[in-house]
């Protein structure tokens, strides 16, 4: 189990890393490669193999390039990180999926300001 954490410690600094930039810093590639990893994660606990779904969904719609669908569903994991903090985790990691879904809704905001400008 600590190693599961250290992995999620590590997977969580590089998402804060990849959505606390500019939008337009973070590639396709490096937000499938991300959502992977924490699908791989989410799968490995029955309390949080829900979330597998909405992830996959995520995934394919960077695939395709639909910058709709990825703004909706990440203002949809946005509040999914939220329930799984306030319901699931404690301590730092509750503080850490706080964090998560405010960097989420952010990036998601700041991909709806691109769409929108274009």
């Amino acid at each position: 189990m600590a190693h599961q954490d250290q992995q999620i410690g590590s997977l969580l600094d590089n998402t804060f890393a990849a959505l606390g930039g500019d939008v337009s810093s973070t590639t396709p590639d490096d937000g499938v490669n991300l959502i992977q990893e924490w699908i791989g994660i989410v799968r490995s606990n029955v309390s949080t193999q829900w979330v597998a779904e909405p992830l996959e969904k995520l995934r394919d719609a960077i695939n395709a390039k639909n910058k709709h669908e990825i703004e909706e569903l990440m203002h949809n994991l946005s509040g999914i990180t939220v329930d799984l903090a306030n319901n699931v985790a404690s301590g730092k990691e509750r503080e850490q999926l706080q964090n998560l879904s405010t960097v989420l809704k952010d990036f998601a905001q700041e991909l709806t300001n691109q769409i929108h400008s274009h």
